[in-house]
C-alpha cells in the first residue's frame, strides 16, 4: 500500500478515526494491527519475517538486560546480529553473492540462482531493531519489557517502508502519552503529508518519464542531455524519497508521534560534509554510530581515518542494493569526504572570506553530485561507463527541449525560497480561510499536476 494510492486514502481516514476514539492500550492494540494490515497489503507471507526480527531482538533485548556477564551480553547481541544480516544477506545479498563467485570461477550461475523476492522495507525495519539491540548493550537505554510497544517501534506503519530509521529511545518513550493530539499538530501533520505527496506525484514522478527515456538508451543522446538527465534524476531521488520521509512525518503528527526530519536541504549545501550530514540523515546517523565509530572514526592517523569513511561509505552503498553500481558510488563519496576532511583538518591556511564563497563550494559540489547520480541511477557498471563516457566526451546525438531547461530553472528558485522562508508550519499560522484555501490549492495541484502509478524509489532498498 503506497500512500499515494487510493488505497491508502481509503485505509487512512478509517485507521485515524477509529485510533482516536479508543483509549490506552486498545489505542495501540489497534495501531499495531493496522500497521501489519498496512504491510500485508504488499505480500502477507513476509508478515513472518517481520515478526521473527520483532521477536528475536526483543528477546535478546531482555537476556542483555538480564545479565552482567560480558561474554553472556556478547553472545547475546551477536545472537541478534547474526539473525538479522543472516536474513538480510540471504534476500538481498544471495544472488549477488552467487554472480561474484560465478564470475571468477567462470561457472554458469543460472542453475543455482535464488528464486526470491526481497522482502518490501527489510533494510529499514532491520537496522531499526538491530539498533535497539545495540543500544541496550551499549548501556544506552533500558530494555523494553512490554512486546505491545516494541512491536509498534518495529512496526509503527508510517516510517516501516523506508524510514525515517527511528530510534527506541526516540519512539518508545512517546507511547506513555495521553494527552489528546492537538489542532496544531493536525494542521501540521495534515501539511507535511500535502507537500510530501506533491514532491512525489507533482515533481518527482513527472520528471522521471524524462530520466527513465534518456538512461534505457544513452547512445542517443548529447552530453548536455545526459547531464541534465542526471540532475534530473537527482532531483526525483531528492524529491521521491524526501516526499516519503515528509508524509511520514506528517502521518506522525497526526497520531501524535514526532518523527525524526530525514532531509534539511541538502541540495543547497556548499562542501561535502554539510551535504552528507542533511541527506538521509537517520541512515547517516546509524552508520556513523554503528559503523565509522566502531571502527575507530576519527583517528589520529590520517590514513585510519580515510579508511574508516571509506569502508563506511562502502557499506552504505551496498546497503542500496546488490549491484556494483551502487558500491561504485558508495566508493566515490567515501573518497570525496576523506579527501576533503582529511584536507580541511591538517590545513594550516585558510581560504579568505569573499562575495560568493558559499556559492563556488556549491558550484563544486554540483559537480560531483551529476556522476554519482549517474553511477546511482545506471543499472550496471557497463551502462554508467557509457553515460561517463558520452557526457565528458562532447558527444552529439537528441537534445533535451529548452522548457526542461527552464523548468529545472524554476524548482532551483522554488526550492531556494522554502530554504529561506518556509518554516512547515503555514497552516498553523494561518487563519482558517487561508486554511482552506492552502489545502484546497495543495489538492488543485496535486490532482493536476500529480502522477499516479509509480513506487516509491527506496522502496526497492
Amino acid at each position: 500500500m503506497r500512500f499515494n494510492s487510493l488505497q491508502f486514502a481509503v485505509f487512512l481516514p478509517i485507521v485515524l478515526v477509529l485510533w482516536m476514539v479508543l483509549r490506552g492500550r486498545a489505542r495501540q492494540v489497534f495501531l499495531l494491527g493496522a500497521s501489519y494490515t498496512f504491510y500485508a497489503t504488499w505480500n502477507a507471507p513476509f508478515l513472518l519475517l517481520l515478526w521473527f526480527t520483532t521477536l528475536l531482538d526483543y528477546y535478546c533485548g531482555l537476556r542483555i538486560g538480564a545479565t552482567d556477564r560480558p561474554s553472556a551480553r556478547k553472545g547475546w547481541l551477536a545472537t541478534s546480529l547474526a539473525g538479522n544480516l543472516g536474513i538480510l544477506v540471504y534476500f538481498k545479498y544471495g544472488n549477488f553473492f552467487l554472480e561474484n563467485v560465478a564470475f571468477i570461477s567462470n561457472v554458469d550461475p543460472t542453475p543455482f540462482y535464488l528464486d526470491l523476492v526481497i522482502p518490501l522495507g527489510i533494510s529499514f525495519y532491520t537496522f531499526q531493531s538491530m539498533s535497539y539491540v545495540i543500544d541496550v548493550y551499549r548501556r544506552e537505554i533500558a530494555p523494553c519489557r512490554d512486546l505491545l510497544q516494541y512491536s509498534l517501534f518495529v512496526t509503527f506503519f508510517p516510517h516501516l517502508i523506508a524510514g525515517p530509521i527511528l530510534r527506541a529511545g526516540q519512539f518508545l518513550p512517546q507511547l506513555h502519552r495521553e494527552d489528546p493530539v492537538r489542532q496544531e499538530e493536525l494542521l501540521r501533520g495534515i501539511e507535511l503529508f500535502l507537500v510530501g505527496l506533491f514532491l512525489k506525484t507533482a515533481v518527482a514522478d513527472n520528471l522521471a518519464v524524462v530520466v527513465d527515456r534518456v538512461f534505457e538508451s544513452p547512445a542517443r543522446y548529447s552530453a548536455p542531455t545526459i547531464a541534465l538527465a542526471a540532475i534530473m534524476f537527482f532531483t526525483q531521488v531528492y524529491c521521491d524519497f524526501n516526499g516519503y520521509s515528509t508524509m511520514a512525518r506528517g502521518l506522525g503528527w497526526l497520531f501524535g508521534f514526532r518523527l525524526p526530519r530525514n532531509f534539511d536541504y541538502p541540495l543547497l549545501r556548499w562542501n561535502p560534509l554539510l551535504f552528507r550530514k542533511s541527506w538521509h540523515v537517520t541512515m547517516g546517523n546509524w552508520f556513523q554510530d554503528y559503523v565509522y565509530r566502531p571502527l575507530g572514526g576519527s583517528a589520529k592517523s590520517d590514513l585510519r581515518f580515510a579508511f574508516n569513511l571509506f569502508i563506511t561509505w562502502t557499506l552504505l552503498g551496498l546497503w542500496h542494493g546488490a549491484s556494483w553500481h551502487f558500491v561504485a558510488w558508495g566508493v566515490s563519496n567515501g573518497i570525496q569526504l576523506a579527501v576533503y576532511l582529511v584536507v580541511l583538518r591538517r590545513k594550516t591556511w585558510t581560504l579568505p572570506d569573499f562575495t560568493g564563497k558559499r556559492f563556488c563550494g556549491w558550484l563544486i559540489n554540483f559537480s560531483l553530485w551529476i556522476p554519482g547520480a549517474i553511477f546511482f541511477r545506471a543499472q550496471t557498471m557497463g551502462e554508467a561507463g557509457v553515460l561517463l563516457k558520452r557526457m565528458f566526451t562532447g558527444a552529439g546525438g537528441f537534445g533535451m527541449p529548452w522548457p526542461w531547461y527552464a523548468l529545472m530553472g524554476l524548482l532551483a528558485a522554488i526550492h531556494f525560497a522554502s530554504f529561506r522562508y518556509y518554516n512547515e508550519d503555514l497552516l498553523e499560522r494561518s487563519g482558517w480561510p487561508a486554511r482552506v484555501a492552502l489545502v484546497s490549492g495543495m489538492a488543485l495541484l496535486i490532482a493536476t499536476l500529480g502522477a499516479t502509478g509509480r513506487t516509491f524509489i527506496y522502496f526497492q532498498f
